[in-house]
């Protein structure tokens, strides 16, 4: 069961070409040696692809969910479920 299919990356293309490569000539290579053999030969990804495998196009992501800290008292106390007295001293 897939659901959405998904564009691979490069990188999951390149280990999958490795893994083709590798099982054609042994059919025992396993999906393991093939991530192993794909870190040692990942200059042949290219460049454009290294861009990529290094994190320069990472975005973040932010939940939607606002912090506790950024919340004010009363709002993170009704989050909570709670409802405290303020004390008097």
């Amino acid at each position: 069961m897939q659901g959405g299919k998904r564009k691979l990356s490069s990188w999951n293309l390149f280990v999958k070409k490795v893994y083709n490569e590798g099982k054609s000539k042994n059919s025992n290579y396993s999906f393991q040696e093939a991530l192993k053999d794909a870190s040692k030969r990942k200059s042949e990804m290219g460049s454009s692809t290294s861009n990529v495998a290094h994190g320069t196009k990472k975005t973040k992501r932010h939940s939607k969910r606002k912090s506790r800290r950024s919340m004010t008292a009363s709002a993170s106390m009704q989050a909570a479920g709670t409802r405290r007295r303020r004390r008097h001293h």
